[in-house]
């Protein structure tokens, strides 16, 4: 659900919501800073809401114009471009917090060290329809992995691993395409042109990982007055979250070092009710899944 990839914060009073009888606003940065999350935040009676996207966003924003909105654009470059013509066409009173994050750096940065175990990669469907083959092919001449493009149906992810296995057998270490019905090679290049007209890349944190160079998206100086960085001086870098947990070994999982059952927090400290790691937030997460279906020594 797109939902998921986009959250809005308001930093003045907005009308009732039907959930929030009353939202007052925070009385100052100090009580800000000693908020941990927007759950807290919510928790204390201010306008915290899931949105379907910024358009969401902005309709809101249109439609309270003394009061200022925050949109915190979360997710890959399957939801950045919408961010960029969101900003594109933003009312005075509309700022976005951008936590986006790029997906080929972060592959270049697993291979990079030199000490990951994996054997290929299945890439995503929905990034690939914005950024094509290009990206990827790179990482494949460099680090000699084959990836495929992969769909979301169970036939599109079994399909894409007898690609994956047939190129490892043959020592193919190109760049396939699976789910072609939906991905084209050059992408979306109006997504793209988008994307790059309003961001630009920077240095990163991701969380179990170090910062990460060119792997997020921060907004360009023409649109800076829509920057709830500058506006309302936030720097979220300096946060512990982006530092991996004590036990924590999310960064070998990811790296195919070890299996999910061989972290020592793995079902004990950390599970789906109390997750430690990425790798146990998301549903989508390796030590998630393992958990889910009992895969606690390996395959």
């Amino acid at each position: 659900s797109a939902a998921s990839h986009s959250q809005l914060s308001s930093h003045s009073q907005l009308p009732p919501h039907p959930q929030h009888p009353s939202q007052p606003q925070l009385s100052s940065r100090s009580q800000r800073s000693q908020l941990t999350s927007l759950a807290d935040a919510k928790a204390e009676g201010n306008d915290v809401r899931v949105v379907y996207s910024i358009m969401d966003s902005l309709d809101i924003a249109r439609k309270n114009p003394g009061k200022d909105i925050v949109h915190i654009a979360i997710g890959f470059e399957t939801t950045a471009p919408s961010t960029a013509i969101g900003l594109q066409n933003a009312p005075e009173n509309f700022y976005v917090l951008s936590c986006h994050r790029l997906i080929p750096p972060a592959l270049n940065f697993l291979l990079g060290p030199g000490d990951a175990r994996l054997d290929g990669f299945i890439d995503p469907g929905h990034v690939s329809v914005i950024i094509g083959l290009e990206p990827y092919k790179s990482i494949s001449d460099k680090f000699k992995i084959p990836q495929v493009i992969a769909g979301f149906e169970p036939v599109d992810v079994l399909f894409a691993i007898l690609m994956l296995l047939q190129m490892i057998r043959d020592g193919d270490y190109g760049v396939r395409n699976e789910y072609t019905r939906v991905v084209k090679h050059e992408g979306n290049p109006k997504a793209i042109d988008a994307m790059n007209s309003v961001f630009e890349h920077c240095d990163v944190k991701w969380r179990g990982f170090p910062e990460i160079p060119e792997s997020g998206l921060n907004i360009r100086n023409e649109f800076m007055e829509h920057d709830a960085r500058e506006k309302f001086e936030i720097d979220i870098e300096e946060s512990d979250e982006t530092e991996e947990p004590k036990g924590c070994r999310c960064g070998s999982v990811l790296k195919g070092l070890i299996y999910p059952g061989e972290c020592p927090l793995f079902g004990k400290k950390c599970n789906p009710e109390n997750p430690v790691g990425p790798c146990m937030v998301s549903g989508e997460g390796a030590c998630r899944i393992a958990y889910k279906h009992g895969m606690y020594d390996g395959l």
